[in-house]
């Protein structure tokens, strides 16, 4: 089919059939009774605005609102429903159409205390959405309110943050890929380093603002209060870097004065790396950290490595994805694993403010497009004949709001001009509500399906 339009005052005539995709609604979306459901069209339509076209909505149930359609289930509404998005142009000419379904179905309580692990990078590190499912699945206080399931999961991991006064755990490294939990824990010409302060005034609008110690180039990835970790920056692979007593930022973020050091010490190493047989090894990771099994595996990866605008083959990572896969197969094979798709980037200055206009992750749309191409690839994985008996795809980029729960600061429209707008500050790390909307709520529908996001 031929399509005829105008841009800016030429004609245009192009092959639809040619063009990109625009819809990219996951195959099927779980829904909770009692659990509001938002659909945000930002995370499936994949253009540079989406607003540009008539978004039809069109189901059973629920509301389609300008920016998002939402849903929040009774018990009377637990079944199946079809949902299709339609993307009509000024002449009322559908372009492009995708449908999905959504299962609503009522949480109940696992028979036994289920063990689950969470993996992922610096969008984990903090221990959030680990830390806000757990409330969610086992509390009842709080909002939204939680299930009130207590003593039926375990949180696994190394990292630990605290819940009502109880321990949770989790994986989360900043700047850690699918290759970086499937390699050797030794110190590299890549390996990231820990910062100790004093005190500093860095928040969530700073985290990949660039600095300088010396001459060489770090990238700030997370934040702590009395520590800081710094990826490498451009041509900085020495293996002992020399560190100086103080960071000069160089470009991004809000707070920019000097760091001053007082200590630092390389990344720890891969938590499931086995040394004694030289590969990982979640039996040895269990049998150390004295957890019994694992049962479901939530792994959240990853926006490091997605460098190049449009891209569309990312074989690299899924390679590493299946090999961490296969290994907890291997070892636990009655475990389910749950891959999280990443959420969209900043689309209101965040990318600008950390990457500049050259180089990796500047291209907006061409960011947006990546993360998009990935997340289907994730789709794809898990729907292959080896792994859809125990993986699911959970599509976190529909259901983030990459609008509002982004980080974003009060500006002068101009300088000449006292009216304000809110501008973002941070590419890809979201605000505290972002991360707790990364996963808003695991629970159990019955025995024989896996917990669900």
């Amino acid at each position: 089919e031929i399509l005829i339009g105008l841009v800016g005052s030429e004609m245009c005539i192009r092959d639809r059939s040619k063009r990109m995709k625009y819809i990219y609604l996951a195959k099927e979306y779980d829904l909770v009774v009692n659990d509001t459901f938002e659909l945000f069209y930002r995370g499936v339509i994949c253009l540079y605005n989406p607003y540009q076209y008539y978004i039809l909505v069109r189901c059973q149930k629920g509301n389609p609102y300008p920016r998002y359609y939402t849903f929040t289930p009774k018990k009377e509404d637990v079944g199946d429903y079809s949902l299709t998005i339609s993307l009509l142009d000024i002449h009322n000419q559908v372009i492009e159409e995708a449908s999905t379904i959504l299962h609503v179905y009522e949480a109940v309580p696992p028979q036994m205390t289920l063990n689950v692990l969470c993996i992922g990078d610096s969008l984990t590190f903090n221990g959030v959405w680990p830390k806000e499912g757990y409330r969610r699945f086992t509390k009842v206080e709080g909002e939204p309110a939680g299930l009130g399931f207590n003593g039926t999961i375990k949180m696994l991991g190394s990292c630990h943050q605290t819940v009502e006064d109880e321990e949770i755990g989790y994986e989360g490294y900043g700047s850690w890929t699918w290759k970086s939990f499937c390699t050797t824990d030794v110190v590299s010409t890549k390996s990231p380093i820990w910062v100790n302060v004093e005190h500093h005034e860095l928040d969530e609008n700073d985290q990949h603002s660039t600095w300088k110690s010396g001459n060489l180039e770090w990238i700030l990835e997370s934040i702590e209060e009395k520590r800081l970790k710094f990826k490498r920056g451009n041509n900085n692979y020495s293996p002992n870097p020399k560190i100086e007593k103080t960071f000069e930022n160089v470009m991004g973020g809000i707070h920019t004065n000097p760091i001053e050091v007082i200590g630092y010490e390389f990344e720890i190493g891969n938590p499931f790396w086995n040394k004694e047989i030289n590969k990982i090894d979640f039996k040895n990771y269990c049998q150390k950290h004295h957890y019994e099994t694992i049962d479901f595996v939530y792994i959240l990866l990853t926006w490091n490595g997605l460098y190049k605008p449009y891209h569309t083959d990312f074989q690299y990572h899924i390679d590493y994805a299946k090999q961490l896969i296969r290994q907890i197969h291997i070892d636990y094979p009655q475990a389910h694993v749950t891959l999280l798709g990443i959420q969209i980037c900043s689309v209101n200055g965040g990318i600008a403010s950390n990457y500049g206009s050259s180089g990796p992750y500047s291209d907006l749309l061409g960011t947006i497009t990546t993360a998009f191409h990935y997340n289907e690839s994730l789709e794809n994985l898990v729907k292959e004949e080896e792994f859809k008996s125990y993986c699911r795809y959970v599509d976190t980029k529909a259901q983030f709001d990459s609008e509002y729960n982004m980080p974003m600061v009060e500006r002068k429209v101009n300088v000449r001009n006292n009216t304000t707008e809110m501008i973002g500050t941070n590419g890809v790390h979201p605000t505290m509500n972002g991360y707790l909307q990364l996963l808003s709520l695991i629970h159990i529908s019955e025995p024989t399906r896996p917990i669900s996001i």
